[in-house]
């Protein structure tokens, strides 16, 4: 998150001896307004990282080529889009993305 953000402790699960704090996020929680931002920069960050090239006209795009092959990914919102011309790119991208975002 690029601001603080705070919440309420959610009814039933408050503490009794401090039943009026709040409590400052450490990172984003589905349901933010901040969250669709800090998981395109957490993804972004993480397809660089890895060797992925972010297109030049749609930001959302990103490439990796290997040899003769290529794998592209494309992200919408929350929901993401990918295929390439090697059945060992795809496999290598999902065994990636599982590790790093616990699916």
């Amino acid at each position: 998150l690029q601001e603080e953000v705070y919440v309420a402790q959610p009814k039933g699960f408050e503490d009794p001896t401090y039943p009026d704090y709040v409590y400052k996020l450490k990172k984003a929680l589905y349901g933010l307004k901040q969250a669709p931002r800090a998981w395109y920069e957490h993804l972004t960050k993480f397809l660089l990282d890895i060797g992925y090239v972010r297109g030049t006209v749609d930001k959302t795009l990103f490439i990796l080529k290997k040899e003769d092959d290529v794998i592209m990914v494309q992200i919408y919102v929350d929901d993401i889009i990918f295929g390439g011309t090697s059945d060992k790119l795809v496999e290598n991208f999902v065994k990636s993305m599982t590790k790093e975002f616990k699916m």
